[in-house]
This record gives structure tokens, C-alpha cells and sequence, in this order.
């Protein structure tokens, strides 16, 4: 595997585990209730290019 290669197959593994973090973030904010965070998170995931 080449330097390219390690750098696109690093920044997909980046991008999933942002992906993932935000996702348990949402759910916790729906568990409590809290409308103002799953805002922000789903704010978050548009400008990331995640959803």
C-alpha cells in the first residue's frame, strides 16, 4: 500500500469515526430530550458532509 493510499484509507477511517461519535451524541441528546444539542449535531454532521 502506498503513501496515498494510507492517507485516503486514514481519512475514511477519520470520517467514520466522526461519523459514529456524532451519531451517540445525537442519541443521547434524543434520549434527553435535549432538541437544542440534536440541532447542533445535525448542524454538524451536514457541514462535515456526513449525513
Amino acid at each position: 500500500m502506498n503513501i496515498s493510499q494510507r492517507k485516503a484509507e486514514a481519512a475514511a477511517n477519520h470520517k467514520a469515526n466522526l461519523s459514529a461519535s456524532i451519531k451517540r451524541r445525537m442519541e443521547v441528546a434524543r434520549s434527553n430530550n435535549d432538541t437544542s444539542l440534536l440541532n447542533i449535531l445535525e448542524q454538524e454532521m451536514r457541514q462535515l458532509g456526513l449525513n
